[in-house]
């Protein structure tokens, strides 16, 4: 009888995958830990800014309560023909003084709804220059949008502002944002500074003599 049952067993499947006892696994298991990197961050749910938008803001914003998230410098405001919104560049300590069109402005970070933010640089008057309504009335919006949900509304060569109803949004959560360096950093980008006389844009408002044919 011992016989035929063991002539009645099947012949194992070499098909079929078989784990290991899990009670006795494989030592190259037995640390699961040390297959992954250190703590990196949260691909998922980590907020990465690729850019920045720079400007007024064109919907309800709220600005940033802590002082170092706005900061004085010398802001150079480029229109190029044909094109609608304006560039910003930053005049490097160096070249402050010498490009007559660019003016002392603050750079105040503001955020919308979503907590996306955005660097808005507000003029100041020079040195000895009369302040005007729109520099004001700008930088009174701003105070504003410390504590409130608000809107820029343009009228008679200035600003008022529009607040926002009950329940628009929360507080923003300001933990989330990075460094105001950082900040300026992605939204002025890599030619964002003028730091000497070769920048592109300095060349271009000083008419200087392209450096190659392909310039022209």
């Amino acid at each position: 009888m011992e016989d035929t049952a063991k002539k009645q067993q099947p012949e194992p499947d070499e098909n079929v995958v078989r784990f290991p006892d899990q009670q006795s696994g494989p030592s190259d298991a037995d640390d699961i830990s040390r297959l992954f990197y250190p703590e990196i961050g949260d691909a998922i749910t980590d907020t990465v800014l690729h850019s920045i938008a720079l400007g007024k803001p064109k919907d309800f914003f709220r600005t940033h309560p802590n002082k170092e998230y706005r900061q004085p410098t010398e802001i150079y405001t480029h229109k190029p023909e044909g094109v609608i919104d304006e560039q910003f560049y930053i005049v490097g300590p160096a070249m402050r003084g010498r490009i007559e069109e660019a003016r002392p402005c603050t750079i105040v970070t503001v955020v919308d709804r979503d907590g996306t933010p955005r660097l808005w640089p507000i003029p100041m008057p020079r040195e000895g220059e009369r302040d005007n309504e729109a520099w004001k009335t700008a930088r009174a919006a701003a105070r504003v949008g410390l504590e409130r949900w608000v809107k820029l509304l343009w009228a008679k060569r200035a600003y008022k502002t529009r607040e926002a109803q009950p329940g628009y949004a929360p507080d923003p959560d300001w933990t989330k944002l990075p460094t105001f360096n950082e900040l300026v950093r992605v939204a002025f980008g890599q030619h964002g500074v003028i730091e000497n006389e070769q920048h592109p844009i300095y060349r271009e408002l000083f008419g200087a003599k392209p450096e190659k044919p392909d310039d022209v």
